[in-house]
């Protein structure tokens, strides 16, 4: 038998399950079923399993679903597949096999989901709740919505999303462990690829020489699609094309990251195509996002909050007569931009972004460095600080080797 996913121990699964139940009828309407769907074969295939529903089951079979009830007991549903399509596709896991697995208290078809959620929806009153996220929306969005089509007028879908974020913003040591895997291997890829560089000729040689370094390891989908823009593509924020040439010369913005578990590393380096800063308007903007950068850093601890960051981030760049276009920092999780109440306090166990920059299209440039910060119990740690960042530290690690 092979499973796929299950990154942490089964316990953790099952502790977030009965804390899920009980958040949503704290922090909801009452007691109300909690419904997750997870991806199809296909979306599977070409990215990976929904976050939300990856959270609460760790499962990563194709088509199922997982129905949590007010009293925290939960089904996971599991589609066995068309047994004629087992030469194409491969097994699945039998229903009968999922309560074992994924430690649920039930494993039932996935055929018998329907009936399932409305009976639940009908003991809690015509209600149950599902996720859907006010910022970029995913597939447990789509999901939402079609059950809403499904189940309207007599059963009523609210959105869990306000009442579960918390769980997701702390990270307990498991998932620090993964993550720190996830920034491992954008280090190691990332260290084997600058070198390489100045004897590359587009962006889409950069690309994908890192993809291919971060997916080695047990065929790990990347964090988002990276971001690789010379010159004065780097001054496009989300440059989503990495389709030009390599300017010669010019400054790199590599914006990227591995997963491992399903946890995102999210790194954004801005090197010198040719391996030296040189001493002229790059190696000075340069210098000064780094050290907003390091300010942010020695800010980041307890009780402060991402306002407080963005203001002593920005400062310093727009004393100097540049423009903030972005927020300094957001949370980092199974999502690369993780759901999170952006105006909670930090607290320890919690992973978030530290990325100032400054973007100048006029000149043919853009610089952007991102770190990934665990906040602790009195500050916080840099996790990606073996990625160089420092004048000397990246010209070092692009000599050829």
């Amino acid at each position: 038998m092979i499973i796929r996913g299950r990154a942490l121990p089964l316990a953790t699964y099952r502790r977030r399950r009965r804390e899920a139940a009980r958040l949503a009828q704290r922090h909801l309407f009452g007691p109300v079923p909690l419904l997750f769907l997870g991806c199809d074969e296909h979306r599977l295939r070409r990215e990976r399993q929904d976050p939300w529903f990856d959270y609460y089951t760790g499962c990563h079979e194709p088509e199922a679903a997982l129905l949590i009830l007010p009293s925290g007991e939960s089904t996971l549903f599991l589609d066995p597949g068309d047994p004629k399509r087992v030469v194409w596709d491969g097994k699945r896991l039998r229903p009968g096999q999922g309560r074992a697995v994924f430690g649920v208290d039930r494993s039932l078809p996935r055929d018998r989901l329907d009936d399932a959620v409305k009976a639940a929806a009908r003991a809690a009153g015509g209600r149950i709740a599902m996720c859907t996220r006010r910022s970029e929306p995913g597939f447990q969005a789509q999901a939402m919505a079609q059950w809403k089509a499904k189940l309207a007028p007599e059963i009523l879908i609210g959105n869990a999303e306000s009442a579960l974020i918390r769980q997701r913003m702390i990270k307990d040591a498991d998932e620090v462990a993964w993550h720190r895997e996830a920034i491992r291997r954008t280090r190691d890829g990332s260290l084997a690829v600058w070198p390489r560089i100045p004897r590359l000729t587009s962006e889409a040689e950069v690309a994908a020489a890192l993809e291919a370094e971060y997916r080695c390891h047990d065929q790990a989908p990347l964090a988002f699609p990276s971001i690789v823009g010379s010159a004065v593509n780097g001054a496009t924020l989300h440059y989503p094309f990495n389709d030009q040439p390599l300017v010669a010369a010019a400054p790199l913005l590599i914006d990227s990251g591995a997963t491992a578990g399903g946890y995102c590393a999210d790194v954004t380096r801005t090197i010198p195509q040719d391996g030296r800063f040189g001493r002229g308007l790059f190696r000075e903007v340069y210098s000064l996002v780094l050290a907003s950068n390091q300010l942010v850093r020695a800010a980041a601890k307890p009780g402060v909050t991402i306002a407080q960051l963005n203001e002593v981030a920005w400062k310093p760049i727009t004393d100097a007569g540049y423009t903030r276009h972005h927020g300094v920092s957001h949370h980092i999780g199974l999502d690369v931009h993780d759901p999170s109440d952006r105006d909670a306090p930090l607290a320890p166990g919690m992973i978030i972004s530290n990325e100032p920059g400054i973007y100048l299209p006029k000149e043919n440039f853009g610089v952007r460095i991102e770190d990934d910060l665990l906040i602790t119990a009195d500050g916080c740690e840099e996790l990606t600080a073996a990625i160089p960042k420092d004048i000397a530290a990246v010209e070092a690690a692009m000599r050829p080797r």
